[in-house]
């Protein structure tokens, strides 16, 4: 009876506190997304990726957050694709992981996709590395322009 009695008590705790324990995530999560994450790409602050959760609305999280962490929220790419290095082609490395032109999970394979749809909308955005990869002082060129617009 005592067991029963403090099942109860578990579980009606549990479904009491759990909203509160996903506003909490949700509002830390829309805190992070707000800002642009930084992705180390290598020595050269060129490679690095200046990802904005806010220029991929629309998009299903679990679509590029495959994994869930322990606590059940998601993880960053990097938690899971560890291996460094452009040359390394496993599935797991990080440049695979952005690049894999086969996989639509890829950044690469994603807006290859999107281009293939259309053209005329992603076309020219998708081309090549810069997009992407840019030296800091271009991507502050860049931000500048677009907030002049």
């Amino acid at each position: 009876m005592k067991v029963m009695t403090m099942l109860v008590v578990v579980l009606t705790l549990t479904v009491l506190w759990s909203p509160l324990v996903g506003a909490r995530d949700m509002s830390e999560m829309a805190t992070v997304i707000k800002q642009p994450q930084v992705i180390p790409g290598g020595t050269s602050k060129r490679m690095d990726v200046v990802f904005a959760h806010t220029d991929h609305r629309g998009i299903n999280c679990m679509h590029c957050h495959h994994n869930v962490g322990r606590e059940g929220r998601y993880v960053a790419c990097t938690t899971c694709h560890c291996i460094p290095g452009g040359r390394e082609r496993l599935p797991i490395s990080m440049f695979m992981a952005f690049h894999a032109k086969d996989n639509a999970r890829s950044c690469v394979g994603c807006h290859s996709r999107m281009v293939e749809k259309s053209a005329s909308r992603y076309g020219i955005k998708f081309r090549g590395c810069r997009p992407c990869h840019m030296s800091p002082a271009s991507r502050k060129a860049l931000d500048l322009a677009k907030n002049s617009k």
